[in-house]
């Protein structure tokens, strides 16, 4: 069984080395490494190099997910891997899914655990926030709307993306979301781990790691269109259009806190009296999500204060 890795990556200098390594610390005899450059000037491409076992094409593009589609047009192998220049693979992945896709007949894609960390001044990683429990990641459009949607620690036959098509350019944040709620429609047959996968790196040139910046606005309005192309289609059933409608409170929600913590504080409170006057309902939302953001903060703040004690 064949493994396309596919990296888009545009300027990637301080971490697309890390990226690669893990491919090939998976110890797999049977794969190929696609990077689908955007044009990088800063020394990505000499880094790149350094490998001769990459497959790299270097073009402009329309962004990261214009990058996937071209990357999966070119992949020859069985099972597509998504992975980006700043992220990693965890170290056995690649058997994991092999044994799963080879032995359970008709699973079209295989689910795991992820983590989001972060290094220190001093070298050391710190663990932000670890997702291992398959009940809110297994494919299902609660999941991928209202749970854990993480599509780099999802493992894909290249079959679906004959069945399901490439990402819509149209939702250049969100597109991943749109793909896994079409995919979720179908129900194509998941194989969920409770295994470590995929691990995230925050650094203060994440796409959408950061409190926000612009690339989570952009994601919020990218949500809000797919819930309600969604919404207006009839295809959902109840319980599904309940999750989205869900989901699309809660992007309303995320709306007024970027704003907030982008120091924006009258447009934080206008976009927030704005859209709970059209659904009473948001301000639950809003108080739920507020409060888990300042937990999540406070946790992540003590983990980055013990390590540096620790150092």
């Amino acid at each position: 069984m064949k493994f396309s890795v596919i990296t888009p990556c545009y300027n990637r200098r301080d971490y697309i080395a890390e990226a690669i390594e893990s491919v090939l610390a998976q110890a797999y005899p049977d794969f190929e490494h696609w990077i689908i450059d955007a044009g990088s000037n800063d020394g990505t491409l000499e880094v790149l190099e350094r490998y001769g076992h990459l497959k790299v094409v270097s073009e402009p593009d329309r962004g990261v997910y214009d990058g996937m589609n071209k990357g999966i047009r070119r992949a020859s192998g069985d099972v597509v891997v998504l992975l980006n220049s700043d992220d990693v693979l965890t170290a056995g992945a690649f058997q994991l899914a092999a044994g799963l896709l080879r032995n359970t007949v008709g699973t079209m894609l295989v689910s795991g655990g992820c983590e989001i960390f972060r290094t220190t001044a001093a070298g050391r990683e710190v663990v932000m926030h670890r997702y291992l429990n398959p009940r809110r990641y297994q494919l299902s459009v609660k999941n991928v709307t209202v749970g854990h949607p993480f599509i780099n620690a999802r493992f894909f036959r290249r079959k679906v993306f004959e069945q399901i098509g490439l990402f819509d350019l149209r939702y250049p944040i969100a597109a991943d979301r749109d793909f896994l709620i079409r995919a979720a429609l179908r129900g194509l047959p998941d194989a969920p781990v409770t295994r470590l996968l995929y691990r995230y790196r925050w650094h203060p040139g994440s796409l959408t790691m950061n409190a926000g910046n612009a690339s989570l606005l952009q994601g919020m309005y990218d949500g809000l269109e797919i819930a309600r192309h969604y919404l207006s289609t009839g295809r959902l059933t109840p319980a599904d259009a309940g999750y989205v409608e869900q989901w699309r409170r809660e992007s309303l929600a995320n709306e007024v806190m970027i704003h907030a913590v982008n120091g924006a504080l009258p447009t934080a409170i206008a976009t927030a009296v704005r859209n709970v006057a059209r659904d009473p309902l948001t301000a639950v939302t809003l108080a739920r999500l507020g409060t888990l953001a300042v937990y999540r903060r406070f946790r992540t703040w003590n983990r980055l204060r013990r390590a540096h004690d620790e150092a």
